[in-house]
């Protein structure tokens, strides 16, 4: 950057704005169109006025979210060493997580910037156990959208947190031992799986894998679309044919899970990836991966491929040889993030639960109520099998799908993503069905990428309603079932009108 009278030099980190703050340390999804004014979740880096349906993708920082972090950053700004301050700041926060998720004494917290870098921290503690690993991804296409090129020790995105890179390309120390393999639950046409089915290709993919290599199994708590698989009780069987050689994530990046459920899980020796920014509705970029006991010791150099991924302040301090071998001490963004996602954690957990099981009760009356029959809407509810992992509210429906039909059948997937970006557009003055801003789930495919035609939009439940619904007479049904019928409305229109 250059002015009249030569370079101007580039402002210090924590000189820039908030808004600018939370974009940083992540990659290319954090990023703000300056033409939208929205990222490519259509979330925003500040307070931003709309009805947040879409917390099974990312939210928009409430005020008592975007407050927090102004604090923390105030805090950052004082301080005469940020690596410091921040190392101190991200052992609260970890500390702060095994209490809220009631971890097991011995247990440990990894702060990450998205879930699916989450992915190559836990092939690296495979990799202590063999020369080389390979991923069973049950719920592949349900996932993070870059899981399987994670699985794989390739990158992720076009920008890493302290570095550019290209999707896709190959990192050192990783992919040359790393392979993966998805597991769908869903057909072509985008119909459930058998849940037997399903638990049969899970451990023909495992037991196929050659004895020389280790497996991370994925056990997914809660898809895209509130699917669950495989069940605990296959994973404990296959470990115990397996041994060491075997080791099974949970992947509660959807943050629809109960601490108790966490705590079985990190009990079980199962880590577990959670993230702060899916129903807990803090800013995006906030996951951790939970360790239990067993795993909890330092797990040595990273490759140097992945300084560009990780600073020291997310590992615990006494990860000495971990924490010397990444170039970056702090990511401040990542820290502001997380602060304001505990804000609304621990919001979340202070509302009595018979408080919060009303909401939940009352979201679900009003969906199945506004959104019944329909030329235009049509809710897939999933009927996901019982699991030993997913009990308390983290088992209750908060996720619905919505098909959307048009005059030539059901939309796919590129037209419910401009369906997506209208209905979170104000545009009252054209027509009142148009007015409002509605922050829905991203459009998801169902079933394998590569051939599935069918595709829906999602409505969900997220923490910040439950805070902020639970203590009203109704349960927040009246301004629940005010804002879908606007919704219904909106939707209607703009397919009867073919707007999209």
């Amino acid at each position: 950057m250059s002015g009249p009278g030569g370079p101007v030099p580039t402002p210090p980190l924590l000189d820039l704005p908030l808004a600018h703050l939370l974009q940083s340390g992540g990659d290319h999804r954090l990023i703000v169109d300056p033409a939208t004014g929205v990222s490519p979740y259509r979330v925003a880096p500040q307070i931003r006025d709309s009805v947040p349906l879409g917390s099974c993708t990312a939210s928009s920082p409430s005020v008592t979210a975007y407050r927090a972090a102004e604090k923390l950053l105030s805090r950052l700004q004082a301080s005469s060493n940020l690596a410091s301050e921040s190392d101190r700041v991200t052992s609260s926060q970890r500390e702060r997580i095994q209490k809220l998720f009631r971890m097991p004494q011995g247990s440990k917290v990894i702060l990450t910037p998205s879930g699916t870098d989450v992915i190559y921290l836990v092939s690296l503690i495979a990799l202590r156990r063999s020369e080389r690993v390979h991923h069973v991804i049950v719920g592949a296409s349900e996932l993070g959208g870059g899981t399987v090129l994670a699985a794989q020790g390739k990158a992720i995105s076009d920008s890493a947190p302290f570095g550019s890179t290209a999707v896709g390309t190959p990192l050192a120390g990783l992919a040359e031992r790393c392979t993966a393999e998805p597991v769908y639950l869903r057909r072509d046409d985008g119909a459930q799986i058998d849940e037997q089915v399903v638990e049969e290709s899970v451990s023909a993919a495992v037991e196929r894998v050659p004895a020389s290599s280790a497996v991370v199994l994925h056990l997914v708590a809660h898809s895209k679309t509130g699917l669950r698989a495989p069940s605990a009780d296959l994973c404990e069987r296959l470990s115990a044919r397996l041994g060491d050689r075997l080791l099974v994530l949970v992947d509660g990046a959807q943050g629809r899970l109960a601490p108790r459920d966490i705590r079985r899980a990190l009990k079980l020796g199962f880590p577990v990836l959670v993230t702060g920014s899916k129903f807990y509705s803090g800013p995006p970029f906030s996951s951790a991966l939970l360790l239990p006991e067993t795993l909890s010791s330092d797990i040595g150099p990273l490759p140097p491929s992945l300084s560009d991924w990780f600073s020291s302040d997310g590992f615990p301090t006494s990860w000495e040889l971990t924490r010397s071998s990444l170039r970056e001490q702090a990511n401040p963004g990542l820290a502001l993030r997380w602060e304001a996602a505990l804000a609304e954690i621990e919001r979340y957990h202070n509302v009595p639960s018979r408080h919060r099981a009303g909401v939940y009760h009352t979201f679900a009356g009003a969906v199945h109520e506004v959104f019944g029959p329909s030329e235009v809407l049509e809710i897939d509810v999933p009927m996901p099998p019982v699991h030993r992992l997913v009990t308390a509210l983290g088992a209750f429906p908060s996720v619905f799908c919505l098909r959307i039909r048009g005059n030539d059948g059901f939309l796919r997937k590129a037209d419910l993503s401009s369906l997506h970006k209208l209905l979170d557009t104000d545009q009252g003055s054209e027509h009142p069905y148009l007015a409002g801003r509605f922050h829905l789930g991203q459009p998801v495919a169902l079933g394998p990428p590569e051939t599935t035609t069918s595709a829906v939009l999602r409505v969900a439940l997220g923490a910040r309603l439950v805070s902020d619904l639970g203590s009203t007479p109704d349960a927040g049904g009246l301004w629940l079932r005010q804002m879908l019928w606007a919704l219904r409305h909106k939707v209607e229109h703009i397919v009867k009108q073919e707007l999209f």
